[in-house]
């Protein structure tokens, strides 16, 4: 699978996903954050983290998420939401790993009310921090209309 990451003006981007099971979808301009792309956050974390059945093994297989939309006109949706309906727990677990490495590469608190215990080793969290830098490196330096290929 490819995931086409472009860097738009105002700290936004979009993003097309092609070579997949399913039709080639695409997700419109979106607040990019802080340091990149939340979606490039997953790719860079899964990868690193060998997860494949989370978001992005869940897209390559073919899952319908909220916000993606074909990029040729299609009539059937109901095969992705298959897809995530015998998957949806994985995804959410990936959602969790990734979102508790992105916590500690970003330096915000993993301690205190609510927070619970880290879902990661200390060998994983340094696997997915190292895939972070190189992940905000390469997107650091896209100029504007410039695009990121990730190969899933």
């Amino acid at each position: 699978m490819e995931i086409i990451f472009r860097k738009l003006p105002d700290n936004r981007h979009d993003l097309e996903v092609g070579d997949r099971r399913g039709p080639d979808v695409r997700l419109m301009s979106q607040a990019t954050g802080p340091t990149m792309p939340h979606d490039l956050v997953h790719a860079a974390v899964e990868s690193a983290l060998a997860i494949t059945d989370g978001f992005w093994g869940a897209m390559a297989r073919g899952a319908t998420f909220e916000g993606f939309e074909p990029t040729t006109p299609t009539r059937h949706r109901r095969s992705g939401l298959k897809v995530l309906r015998r998957g949806g727990d994985a995804v959410m677990r990936a959602e969790l790993h990734v979102n508790w490495a992105y916590r500690v590469w970003s330096g915000l608190s993993t301690e205190g009310k609510g927070a619970g215990r880290s879902p990661l080793d200390d060998r994983q969290v340094a696997l997915a921090c190292a895939a972070l830098d190189g992940a905000a490196e390469r997107w650091a330096g896209l100029g504007e209309g410039e695009t990121l290929t990730w190969r899933w």
